[in-house]
């Protein structure tokens, strides 16, 4: 138990339904004239299954001569034989497509043209598939075959609605979630697919799916800075395009799922439409708070630039600045921009809707890096007291559980060290079972101390080297005038007293009162760490000694004893050192302890290359 819980201590006082995967939705579900249903009479494409393998494989000779002896043994069509589907209603099309057979699309196509518009039960044609999959020369032979077979596609006309658009559009052909090819490529990370679909067919990017989600939205997600500029590129029709900024914005896109380049994304967003920096979602927040949210520094700096607005304006619903959000969230990174930025100092002691401070989000929310930056730095008013009249240490202590995690500790630490006041007093019942719960505390610490005392007596009398045997000597230490031996000795010495020092103040706290046991554990915990430490330099000292006259041992064994005396030392330090204390001194000696337990308690961060 660490120092900050005694002061804690002293100072406190105290079913689903079901539904049909295949039914199309009812508003924008549509199935066009080409689409393969359920109850499609086209037999099974396994009932001849090599033609099927032929398929797969690529094999175009296998593939003519089967179908031709099949056409002709079962007395059918072709064009009836290539219209068979898979369970899941893909033709010998599709297959060919998504297996990357080029020779096989073209002879399936040339020989069945209209197999081209043909859909799965999923919606999806060969174009989709292959878009899905990545493979873009696939994409290429679809559309030059579509485009030599079928005409090329014709842009929608004055007063036609955007079904009669796609109907028989093989790049704009929808699948049952209204995706059209350009959609599963952005979905599914294809990127040099979408600037194909979109020099191919500039309209695509005025097209949604079911969800109402444009390409530029997609884009911005999934941080395709290249796609999102060739999207603003070809996008010739700007009302449209403001439109896709109000309905969803790609900004918000772009910052809430932080990718790869996400950066440039924002860049190019904010020059295609400068106004959606100020845009407020439907919760009412600025895309530079959903920024401050999830850390993302640079774009930040990015969404004040073209804001072109006061900072201390940028306030969500409940009046909260960027400092605020960061705080609240632990952002660190953001917070310490903010705080050495002389341009944004007016933020630092602004009060929401609820008068509280960056501070008092930061302490309510247990953030202690956050707290301990703050309480640095001068300008940060430490007394000020929210709507409710509660300080910083005040609203810690209300939102403190009675055996608090060691982060709650931490953040109430660091309130403490800086001087932070009470304004009201909050007292809790002193449980009766309050002093039980220190128990094995106060028994772990007591049997280490007598370990350690045992330990150090024994040494006293097996001393390294042993005994003189000469009549002058008799008696006294064989190695008495070697310095390491005086270091022996030394630390041997401190390491003994000190762990019974120890182990009588823990008996004290066997009498029960709540005060005196904390007390005890105070004064306990640092001999303790001296003891431990003092028992580790002895030990090295010792082997040093009778090892000393092979020079390469010697050496050996003070530095594994430097080593992990410094490691023992780190880990020991924490735990006694007054980090609670408001005294200037004792908080600058205590600030790299507190900073490697606050390290300790840290979790993983996200990566802030990109922002």
């Amino acid at each position: 138990m660490g120092r900050l819980d005694l002061h804690m201590e002293l100072e406190r006082g105290d079913d689903f339904e079901s539904y049909d995967l295949h039914q199309p939705d009812a508003k924008n579900g549509r199935e066009s004239d080409n689409q393969v249903t359920m109850e499609s009479e086209s037999t099974d494409i396994f009932e001849d299954y090599d033609l099927y393998l032929a398929a797969k494989n690529g094999k175009q000779n296998d593939f003519s001569s089967i179908l031709d002896r099949v056409s002709a043994t079962k007395h059918v069509s072709s064009g009836e034989i290539l219209s068979r589907v898979t369970p899941i209603g893909n033709t010998f099309f599709h297959v060919a497509a998504v297996h990357g057979n080029h020779g096989m699309v073209n002879y399936i196509a040339t020989k069945y043209p209209s197999i081209i518009l043909q859909k799965n039960f999923n919606g999806d044609t060969a174009l989709h598939l292959a878009a899905k999959a990545g493979n873009e020369s696939m994409v290429a032979t679809l559309v030059l075959i579509h485009h030599d077979l079928l005409g090329s596609y014709v842009p929608a006309s004055q007063g036609e609605t955007e079904d009669e658009a796609v109907k028989n559009n093989f790049l704009r052909a929808r699948n049952e979630r209204g995706n059209t090819a350009l959609h599963e490529a952005l979905i599914n990370g294809r990127e040099s697919i979408v600037q194909y679909l979109i020099k191919e067919d500039p309209e695509l990017l005025y097209y949604r799916n079911q969800q109402g989600i444009y390409g530029l939205y997609l884009a911005a997600e999934a941080g395709f800075a290249n796609c999102v500029s060739s999207i603003l590129q070809y996008s010739t029709d700007q009302e449209r395009l403001n439109d896709q900024f109000k309905e969803k914005s790609p900004v918000e896109a772009a910052i809430v799922n932080k990718k790869l380049g996400y950066v440039e994304v924002v860049l190019y967003l904010l020059k295609g439409n400068g106004s959606c920096a100020t845009r407020r979602d439907k919760s009412g927040s600025l895309p530079v708070h959903l920024a401050a949210v999830k850390g993302h520094l640079a774009t930040i700096c990015l969404l004040l630039n073209y804001c072109h607005a006061d900072p201390v304006e940028l306030l969500d619903k409940n009046g909260r600045n960027i400092l605020h959000l960061a705080a609240e969230n632990g952002k660190l990174n953001v917070v310490n921009y903010i705080l050495h930025n002389p341009e944004l100092n007016e933020l630092i002691n602004m009060s929401d809707k609820y008068g509280n401070k960056p501070l008092h989000l930061a302490a309510i929310n247990w953030h202690p890096e956050i707290v301990n930056a703050l309480t640095w730095d001068k300008r940060v008013d430490i007394t000020s007291s929210n709507d409710k009249g509660l300080t910083a240490l005040d609203a810690a202590d209300f939102h403190m559980v009675d055996n608090p995690p060691f982060r709650q500790r931490l953040t109430w630490s660091a309130l403490k060290a800086a001087g932070t006041p009470r304004r009201q007093s909050k007292s809790r019942r002193v449980s009766s079972n309050r002093t039980g719960k220190y128990k094995d505390r106060v028994n772990t610490l007591l049997l280490v101390s007598t370990l350690v005392a045992t330990i150090t007596f024994a040494a006293g009398f097996t001393l390294p080297g042993g005994y003189s045997i000469s009549e002058t000597n008799i008696g006294m230490a064989a190695m008495l005038r070697k310095k390491a031996f005086h270091v022996f000795i030394f630390c041997d010495t401190i390491a003994m007293y000190s762990s019974i020092v120890v182990a009588v103040s823990l008996i004290w706290a066997q009498l029960g009162d709540l005060k005196l046991v904390l007390n005890a554990i105070t004064i306990a915990q640092p001999l303790l760490v001296i003891a431990l430490t003092m028992m580790s330099a002895a030990f090295t000292a010792g082997i040093f000694l009778v090892v000393r006259n092979l020079h390469w041992l010697s050496t050996v064994v003070l530095i594994i004893g430097f080593v992990f005396l410094s490691v023992l030392l780190v880990l020991l330090i924490p735990l006694c050192m007054p980090l609670t204390s408001s005294n200037r001194i004792a908080r600058y000696i205590s600030y790299y302890p507190f900073c490697l337990l606050m390290l300790a308690t840290r979790t993983k961060s996200p990566d802030k290359k990109y922002g």
